[in-house]
């Protein structure tokens, strides 16, 4: 974790001296950690990095590969959180989300409205997954899947409409409130939670067994 620490903090050295020009308005910061200690599972699909993020993206990939030429980077993308301020809105707020509610939400950066198979298209975050995430976000009234001056939030009739077949769409909703500046939108999906607890209760099983086995042995010798 030290030595990640200290990469992240070279990388932004790096970047200021060869950058100083640069107007990018990002923060960013990443642990690095080997597999033989972190056995994290990446995503099993394909994720399409924002438009805003890829450029930090790419020079963190070249920043480290000229530290580190034999290795291989593998981004868990699922893990990862991210921190967005609005400039929408009077108030401003920072949205705390995951990074698919970021590539989700970056897409409203150009247009006002999207429909469920443009997200699939531009995120390449599978349908069902993507389902369950726009969920989160037009419960939290961020986004809404009718036309905002008609839209009651229901989120019954955003399942039917969504399983119904059709190809829903979802507005970016100006009159978004909240009580708190800092707004958690990333709680955990169905589909994420079912894979981590059966991942954890594999990784507790595989501890039992050699639990066991050395109990075996001790009670033979």
């Amino acid at each position: 974790m030290s030595l990640s620490k200290d990469l992240t903090d070279q990388f932004k050295d790096r970047m200021q001296a060869s950058h100083p020009d640069d107007s990018s308005d990002i923060s960013f910061s990443i642990m690095v950690l080997g597999t033989n200690f972190w056995p994290l599972n990446p995503p099993g699909h394909e994720f399409i990095i924002p438009t805003e993020l890829q450029q930090t993206y790419d020079r963190f990939q070249r920043y480290y590969q000229s530290k580190h030429s034999g290795r291989k980077l593998t981004w868990l993308w699922n893990y990862s959180k991210n921190e967005l301020r609005t400039n929408y809105l009077n108030q401003k707020y920072i949205l705390m989300t995951s990074s698919y509610q970021t590539a989700i939400l970056m897409q409203y950066n150009t247009q006002d409205t999207l429909s469920l198979s443009e997200l699939v298209t531009a995120t390449s975050i599978p349908r069902e997954m993507l389902i369950q995430i726009l969920a989160l976000l037009v419960k939290a009234k961020i986004l809404v899947n009718e036309e905002p001056e008609q839209y009651d939030l229901n989120p019954g009739l955003f399942h039917i409409r969504i399983l119904s077949g059709g190809d829903a769409h979802f507005f970016f909703y100006l009159g978004f409130k909240s009580k708190k500046i800092r707004v958690n939108l990333n709680l955990p999906i169905k589909s994420e939670t079912k894979a981590e607890t059966t991942e954890v209760l594999k990784l507790v099983d595989e501890d039992r067994k050699y639990v066991s086995q050395a109990t075996i042995v001790r009670c033979v010798f």
